[in-house]
Formats: C-alpha cells, structure tokens, sequence
C-alpha cells in the first residue's frame, strides 16, 4: 500500500483535468506511505508549482519539513498526508489498516465496512489483492463512497508479481464493475520500475495492449471509478464474456488467450 510513480503520474493528471474533488474527504482501504520512487523532493517541486497562494505554499512545505523529521517510518505514511492535501486539498484522511499507524481504523477487510458516513474519495492503493473475500473491498468501497464520488483502485495486473497477495486482478474484473454499477471510469496499465504507463480508452484496447509483446513484466493497473449521482446499491457483476455485455473483439481476445 504505496503511493508510488504511477499513482503519483495519474493523481498529476487527474488535477490538471479538473477531475479531482476540491477540499475532498478521503479513506483509504489499506493506509498508504510514500514509495522510494519518486523523490520526496518531486513532491516539493509540486506543491511550489500547485499550491493555491503563498500562504498554502508554505503550510504544505512546513507540514513536509516536520513528516520528514520524524524518526521511524511513520514519516513516509505522512508524506503521504501532505500529498492528499495538496491535490485533494484533504485535511484528514482516514484509514482502514490492521497494520497501519496508530491513528488507522483497525478493522478486518474481510468484513463489510460500515463506517456510518460516506466520502468524496475512496482508495485501495494496493490492499484488494492481500484480501481473501476481496469482494468485500469493492462493495464496501461503493457503499463508503458518495454518489458522483470517486473510488481508485491499484494494484498488480494479470501476471507476475508471484506470492504478492491471493490475486491478480483482470481488466474483466474493472470493466464488468463499472458496467454493473454505471461507473464513469479511466483506466491506466503499466509498470513501476521501470517506470511505464498507458492511459486506455476502452476494453478493447487494453486487451490488444495485454496481448502484445509491449506488456512488461510485473504489470500494474490504476483504475478511477466516477460513482453514479444517484445512490445506488452495489451490484455484484456478471464476467462480460458469459454475460455478453462484450464486443466481439473482446470475445475473440478471450478465446485466443485461454
């Protein structure tokens, strides 16, 4: 559970659309830290390039200079902090993590979460592939979050990264939920080191993209989910190839890949 180059690269894009809430309330499914690579100082660079004014300049640096200064490695878990307030403009961020830092929800994600409140942004950096009934983490991710709100999802994709957690995520998992619960979505694939990543239209590309030579090893995903404006209930999905919710170019690439 890391924030690392390709959520860092998605996250910059996402603020430079407009497409992140401003002054968002956030929790996460797995508290992150920040990863080693990219630079704590890229960060830095960031907030003098992004903050609003001068005034929020140098609170987010202040805040910088004091996680940095913290002994253990709780500093990169507030790092992180830093890095929510300055896109998300959040000022708390709560957290789900047996393992986490003190301040962490201690709650088992094989349960169903229910937190009586609902949130702008919901995240799964990294945590879904570690949980046996990990459907439990993108149903209570859909219940946690508001409606028009967004759920991120990252983590590793199709192959590679053997023994990390229980699974590796299909692109079939994130297309199907989207379709089952009418989620806007953007969908992102590539690699952390070295760095690689690919913005995807559609099913149908990013299938073409996993059966090309080009796929690298140890694969990442990072999906953004745009929660429907009217509450819903989470729907279970049916996999497109057996629901025939798919194009017959996706139905081909199934086959051709069993």
């Amino acid at each position: 559970m890391a924030i690392t180059r390709v959520t860092y690269e998605v996250t910059r894009l996402l603020f430079t659309e407009g497409l992140l809430p401003k002054g968002a309330s956030i929790l996460e499914f797995g508290e992150a830290n920040w990863h080693d690579d990219v630079p704590v100082e890229a960060l830095r660079a960031e907030i003098d390039l992004r903050a609003a004014d001068d005034g929020e300049k140098a609170r987010l640096n202040e805040w910088l200079d004091r996680a940095l200064a913290i002994g253990d490695n709780t500093r990169l878990f507030e790092v992180a902090k830093v890095f929510y307030a300055l896109y998300y403009g959040a000022e708390t961020v709560k957290a789900i993590d047996l393992e986490g830092t003190e301040v962490s929800i201690k709650h088992d994600l094989n349960q169903p979460v229910d937190l009586g409140e609902q949130f702008d942004v919901t995240i799964n950096n990294g945590t879904a592939e570690h949980i046996f009934f990990a459907g439990n983490v993108f149903a209570s991710m859909h219940r946690c979050t508001k409606p028009g709100g967004l759920m991120i999802h990252e983590g590793p994709l199709i192959s590679g990264w053997v023994d990390h957690g229980f699974f590796n995520f299909q692109p079939t998992l994130f297309f199907d939920l989207a379709h089952a619960n009418a989620y806007e979505t953007m969908v992102f694939a590539g690699r952390i080191e070295p760095f690689d990543l690919h913005h995807f239209s559609s099913r149908d590309e990013m299938l073409a993209y996993a059966q090309s030579d080009t796929l690298p090893k140890n694969p990442v995903f990072m999906v953004v989910f745009r929660k429907d404006g009217v509450e819903r209930d989470f729907t279970v999905p049916a996999q497109g190839y057996y629901a025939r919710t798919i194009s017959d170019e996706a139905r081909a690439a199934w086959e051709r890949t069993r």
